[in-house]
């Protein structure tokens, strides 16, 4: 017959056991997951800001370049249209997002 203190030993290992497995369950994978998701959603921020970014210079080269309209005293308005451009961009983002929750 086994004795009191090993069985005691035996379901306190067993207790640890479950509690370290259910930590990893309940905790651990979770954190993996949501780390995952955030590298991926951050991974996908710098792309679309990257891609913004050279067509609004794009179009601002653009409009320097091939509209001769904008040469003399009206030198400012492709950075204005392409800032209306950005700011619509913006909106309409936000709008979008504002949607889906």
């Amino acid at each position: 017959m086994r004795n009191n203190q090993d069985i005691i030993t035996e379901k306190f290992n067993e207790l640890r056991a479950l509690t370290i497995s259910y930590a990893k369950q309940e905790v651990r994978d979770p954190i993996t997951a949501l780390v995952k998701w955030v590298s991926l959603g951050l991974l996908g921020m710098i792309f679309i800001i990257t891609g913004i970014t050279f067509a609004s210079l794009g179009l601002l080269r653009l409009f320097q370049s091939e509209i001769s309209f904008f040469n003399n005293s009206f030198s400012f308005m492709p950075y204005l249209f392409v800032f209306i451009a950005l700011i619509s961009i913006a909106v309409i983002s936000i709008k979008a997002a504002r949607r889906h929750r």
